[in-house]
């Protein structure tokens, strides 16, 4: 089912507050609540696709915190984003749309994560029943990691996303990975493989289109940190996160991350090691230094060594 989403709502709602007495709102924390994402999707209004391309979609993941970090209602309609928090220690990131009520109904679904689109999916209708469709189905259920999927994706973006999404945590995560091609929708999945390369610019771009869409949330910044990390990255983005820390001095994982970029980039002077033992006291600070070491298995710098001490600055 086709349908135009007001201009205006689209530019309002990533500003806008949650409103408190809205029966959407409630609805949909309270599908949110259940622990799991098919409530939700259960409340899609598109046309139907193959059960076996949900089931493949939606894993069993179980949501142990969310939050709604933008709301906004405009006559008959809505757009939420959501931050979710997994079991495993992830986090997700959706844009929601829909016909607004207590008995809302979806009509577009993004994850931010795998840049999977629900009414891409629905474009691609069917073309699951004909004959590639149905061989790319068969390919990703029986072999996630084989090369084979990029030829029988035919370079269709909502099928890259699918297979990203599917691979998640999975073993064939950086084939799928790989596969994917360069979009105008942000998605997490691009500051991996831009950490992966070398053009600082080009990071730069793709970070700032993510906060574009996603506002100025520490949880971002904690996976982009752990992604620089992961790949030796952390000179791109050491500043940023000690900004980013001191925007939200509660957060302890995005702390963490950020002291560990610190540490990683060579001689930056003490001051901000001051300004951590001050938040997070000191016997934490050295702790967390001194694991940060012993996960790299090298010397710490002595200039570090007072911060090291616990009940010593």
């Amino acid at each position: 089912m086709g349908y135009r989403f007001l201009a205006a709502l689209l530019f309002v709602f990533l500003a806008s507050a949650a409103v408190a007495d809205s029966s959407t709102l409630q609805a949909l924390r309270a599908d949110l609540a259940s622990g799991s994402l098919k409530p939700v999707l259960s409340r899609q209004a598109l046309l139907p696709i193959p059960d076996r391309v949900l089931a493949r979609w939606v894993q069993d993941v179980n949501i142990d915190q969310f939050a709604v970090t933008g709301f906004n209602e405009n006559d008959k309609r809505f757009a939420a984003r959501i931050r979710l928090h997994f079991s495993g220690g992830g986090v997700g990131f959706l844009r929601l749309e829909g016909e607004a009520g207590a008995h809302y109904r979806l009509t577009e679904w993004y994850d931010y994560s795998s840049g999977l689109q629900l009414s891409k999916l629905v474009a691609y209708g069917d073309r699951f029943n004909q004959p590639d469709g149905k061989a790319f189905l068969t390919m990703l259920r029986d072999h996630p990691d084989s090369p084979r999927l990029v030829a029988l994706a035919q370079g269709q973006p909502s099928l890259l996303a699918l297979w990203l999404a599917q691979c998640s945590g999975e073993p064939c995560e950086p084939e799928a990975l790989r596969a994917q091609q360069a979009t105008e929708k942000p998605a997490l999945w691009q500051l991996e493989k831009t950490f992966m390369g070398t053009d600082q610019n080009h990071y730069r771009k793709i970070s700032a289109g993510l906060h574009g869409a996603l506002g100025d949330d520490p949880y971002l910044w904690w996976l982009e940190g752990q992604s620089a990390l992961s790949h030796q990255r952390c000179g791109w983005v050491d500043d940023s996160l000690r900004q980013a820390w001191q925007r939200y001095p509660d957060n302890r994982l995005l702390a963490d991350v950020a002291l560990q970029c610190f540490l990683a980039v060579p001689q930056q002077g003490t001051t901000f090691l001051d300004t951590l033992s001050a938040a997070l006291g000191a016997d934490d600070l050295a702790a967390a230094i001194h694991s940060y070491y012993q996960q790299q298995d090298v010397s710490m710098p002595a200039v570090y060594q007072p911060w090291a001490e616990p009940g010593e600055e």
